[in-house]
């Protein structure tokens, strides 16, 4: 397939329009970029009040220009945009990159002006970047394409950047500089009129330039895309995502900025769980990531050992990394004993190996060398606490001589050093990241087994049931007919069983003579519940009773029951009598539809404490069967479900189907709003589950 960005980021020509000759005009940056970086191809100044730019012939419109155009690059006022935009349509450019501002961010003026571009470049098949934003890269020596306006110029590397803000791009570019992080591309989206995010991923996803994918996003274009999108890249190369929004007035603030929605955290979270995309919380955080994942090879086990000349950091190191799921290292006695004929007695050799404060560069040497060799160790962290006769640089060129015939990752940790320290520059320049703090080191080795891991995870399958359709859309017509928001509960449960749910036995009933004959019917013990539209959290109100054994008995519950809602004011419709099931774990299966991803199903313990514990996982519809049993065993209180002191284990396989009918269910009718089913019962492995509660809200 060809790729749609090609004239973005591999144009033969480019026509600046808005060129200038002023020092902090963003013409002027742009002019300078794209010559100081040595751009490859034709450059051709648009400027109708020049006759030269930076020595470059000017022209007064793109259709002045004699020679062909690839790429047009604009950074004219807003209310001029339009009009240049259909002469580079005329003229047979191909692409578009739009930094000026003043679009769908400011309003409906905006939004208008933003709209006739989208409508101008689909004309005439132009792919267009922006507006708003701050320009593209691409760092190939055929092409070396800065058409940016940052102060900072790219160093060439394998990483490619894709942000929704141009302002971060700048301080971005900046600090990826001082690490010594080169990119292979870098696309500022701005407000994603036509190229997106996914626009990306797709075309980077077979670049032989780019090896790790970063990003910095406000809001998903196409939520489904993506999802289908990154399952496939992630299992080629790492992906590395910071998205913001992640509080209601960061979320507002999205919009502000862009003009878009960015959906809940809840459900980014879950997209990249799904795909396999790593998460960072910060900028500072990607970056850290970014220099373990472009430097050092995966670590083929979560197996760590922690050299160090001083026992604290790597205490607070070790805690971290058990945090974070891996662990520590048993080094065999060989290496043990090969320490020990050179370090000092007071050394401790186990890991963490402790080799005091006395130890210089060839004390790291031959420890790194010595446990890098040991097959039990999968990855190593460095921590150097510099003496007050420092001798850091030797230190840091014994950290990259000792690793450097093992094919494991080596990060480091210089206490109290900056990024300007020479250990650290040492380190950086000769691809052995280095960090401030022991923790931090950490947190990157953790990421990076999480990635191995994800490469070798199965996808799964979207699964295919016999369902009634026809009799849910009955069920859902009559609901909005009658101009309800909410099934009744017998509605709920009929639509459920549509979809092949296992319900517990049940039957509605309008008083407590015809509650007496249905619990003879079903068998008792049984379940009693109240029925009414305001009747949700019933356990709240007191409208259920369990294990009711006899007639007597429930009449008893009914009344009470009648008694203490009319008391609270709570109109009754009659009674739910259902079976009584005695065994098994609740849980909780549901759904809320996101404004942006759509439906976002969630699985937990559940009954009275899901609200309590929130303990809850969830995933993007429509979902694989093995996300369904991933969700199922990412809660915390997984291990309450496989069975604990002496415990049956429960049917986790029948849970998963349950949640995969669900997916399926919510994809047929995007009408419904919110599905509450809790509890669920999770009876014994081979015995399945039984709804007992259901709300559906449309």
């Amino acid at each position: 397939m060809a790729d749609r960005l090609e004239p973005i980021f591999n144009p033969r020509s480019i026509a600046v329009i808005g060129a200038s000759r002023h020092r902090g005009k963003v013409g002027y940056a742009i002019m300078r970029n794209l010559i100081m970086n040595e751009y490859q191809g034709k450059l051709f100044p648009v400027n109708p009040k020049a006759d030269s730019v930076w020595g470059i012939k000017a022209y007064p419109s793109v259709l002045d220009i004699p020679d062909p155009v690839d790429l047009a690059i604009i950074m004219i006022p807003a209310d001029l945009v339009e009009g240049a935009v259909e002469e580079c349509g005329k003229k047979g450019v191909r692409g578009l990159v739009v930094i000026t501002a003043g679009f769908r961010e400011i309003g409906p003026v905006g939004e208008a002006r933003e709209k006739a571009l989208k409508d101008i470049a689909k004309k005439y098949g132009m792919v267009l970047v922006g507006p708003n934003c701050m320009g593209v890269i691409n760092t190939h020596p055929d092409v070396r394409m800065d058409a940016t306006f940052a102060p900072t110029p790219p160093l060439q590397g394998h990483l490619s950047f894709l942000s929704q803000s141009g302002a971060l791009g700048v301080a971005i570019l900046d600090h990826a500089k001082n690490l010594q992080l080169g990119f292979a591309k870098f696309v500022s989206l701005g407000n994603k009129t036509d190229v997106s995010g996914n626009d990306c991923l797709v075309s980077w996803e077979d670049d032989p330039e780019t090896d790790v994918i970063l990003m910095y996003l406000e809001n998903f274009g196409n939520p489904k895309n993506f999802v289908r999108i990154a399952r496939a890249l992630t299992k080629k190369k790492p992906v590395i995502a910071v998205k913001a929004g992640r509080t209601e007035a960061g979320g507002r603030a999205t919009v502000s900025h862009t003009g878009s929605l960015g959906g809940s955290d809840i459900a980014a979270d879950a997209a990249f769980t799904q795909t396999g995309v790593m998460r960072a919380n910060s900028i500072e955080e990607l970056f850290d990531y970014a220099m373990a994942f472009a430097r050092q090879p995966l670590p083929k086990g979560k197996r760590v050992a922690i050299i160090t000349d001083a026992g604290g950091p790597a205490i607070m190191c070790t805690d971290f990394l058990i945090q974070q799921g891996m662990e520590m290292a048993t080094l065999s006695e060989a290496t043990v004993e090969s320490m020990r004929a050179w370090a000092p007695p007071e050394a401790s050799l186990r890991n963490p190996v402790d080799l005091i404060a006395s130890a210089g560069a060839e004390e790291y040497r031959k420890a790194v060398e010595a446990v890098m060799k040991d097959p039990n160790v999968d990855a190593l962290i460095a921590i150097y606490v510099p003496p007050i006769v420092t001798e850091e640089v030797a230190v840091a060129q014994a950290i990259i001589e000792g690793a450097k015939a093992a094919k494991k990752p080596v990060l480091c940790n210089f206490l109290g050093r900056s990024e300007a320290s020479p250990g650290f520059v040492e380190l950086v320049w000769n691809s052995i990241p280095s960090y401030l703090v022991p923790e931090i080191a950490a947190r990157p080795i953790a990421m990076m087994y999480r990635h191995r891991e994800d490469l070798e995870r199965e996808e799964g399958e979207y699964p295919q049931f016999e369902v009634d359709r026809e009799a849910a859309r009955r069920i859902l017509d009559l609901a909005k007919r009658e101009g309800r928001t909410r099934l009744g509960e017998t509605e709920a449960m009929e639509l459920l069983r549509a979809y092949g749910f296992k319900i517990a036995k049940g039957r509605f009933c309008k008083d407590a003579e015809e509650a007496e004959d249905a619990a003879a019917k079903i068998g008792y013990p049984v379940a009693v519940k109240a029925v009414g539209p305001k009747i949700v959290h019933k356990t709240e109100f007191g409208a259920v009773a369990l294990e009711i054994r006899s007639s007597e008995e429930l009449r008893a519950a009914c009344g009470r029951m009648e008694r203490r809602l009319h008391k609270a004011k709570v109109e009754v419709d009659g009674f739910l009598v259902q079976e009584f099931v005695r065994a098994g774990k609740e849980t909780i299966i549901g759904m809320n539809r996101d404004k942006v991803f759509g439906a976002l199903l969630a699985f937990g313990l559940g009954g009275i404490y899901v609200e309590w514990l929130k303990d809850v996982a969830f995933g993007l519809a429509p979902i694989t069967d093995m996300d369904a049993v991933r969700m199922i065993r990412s809660i915390r209180t997984y291990p309450l479900l496989e069975g604990v002191r002496g415990e049956k284990a429960c049917d986790v396989q029948a849970l998963a189907d349950a949640l995969l009918r669900l997916s399926v269910l919510v994809e047929d009718f995007d009408e419904i709003t919110e599905i509450d089913l809790n509890p669920v019962a999770a009876l014994e492995k081979g015995k399945g589950y039984k709804v007992i509660d259901a709300r559906i809200v449309l």
